[in-house]
């Protein structure tokens, strides 16, 4: 199994895959039930709780819906709801760290809960689709800002797409899409996520 790291701000972080089984049962759902309503097959899903694979962050935002929880009650019980006037600041170094050996993904402004938007900035090493891990897929959708280093994005719909330092795209979720580095060193890119369980409902119908 790839090696994963996680760190709440220099802390280390709960298990993420025991907080999704715990939320999980509190709902009363079953793995297949969830599976129905996230699309995230059953058998990734036992890996999931039993830490035997990364949950993307893409995955984390449908879970957290389905499971009527936000997204930070996975890594800690110290979010604040947004309300009128609220901020939140993501010192540098900040945040959820996220590692395997393909990728590695700094979630941030987590002491927020309840939020419409994802920031997380990953740094890609993948150098080929394969090692990406195939294509990704959520509801919502998705806005790229390529802050060092090239990048690759694949699609399902489009040839591959050749990203510069400073280049940027937006693009439906529910598109297919995988990040490989464009160079020999990893890139780095700003990706913010939305997500809209409305697209899974329809899915599920």
């Amino acid at each position: 199994m790839a090696q994963r790291i996680m760190t709440v701000q220099g802390k280390a972080s709960p298990r993420i895959g025991e907080r999704v089984k715990s939320f999980r049962k509190d709902k009363g759902l079953s793995l297949s039930e969830v599976s129905r309503q996230t699309s995230i097959s059953e058998a990734t899903l036992s890996r999931i709780e039993n830490e035997q694979t990364l949950v993307s962050a893409a995955n984390l935002y449908i879970l957290s819906q389905v499971l009527d929880v936000d997204i930070t009650a996975f890594f800690e019980d110290t979010s604040k709801p947004i309300r009128n006037g609220v901020r939140s600041i993501a010192r540098k170094n900040q945040g959820i760290e996220l590692e395997t050996a393909r990728y590695k993904a700094q979630v941030l402004c987590t002491d927020l809960s309840n939020k419409k938007m994802h920031p997380a900035i990953d740094t890609i090493a993948a150098r080929s689709l394969d090692e990406a891990g195939g294509y990704n897929a959520h509801p919502g959708e998705e806005y790229l800002y390529v802050l060092k280093g090239k990048l690759i994005l694949y699609s399902e719909h489009y040839a591959p797409l050749l990203m510069d330092e400073t280049d940027s795209i937006y693009f439906d979720g529910a598109m297919g899409h995988a990040y490989v580095s464009g160079s020999q060193v990893p890139a780095q890119i700003l990706v913010i996520t939305t997500t809209d369980l409305a697209g899974l409902d329809d899915k599920n119908g």
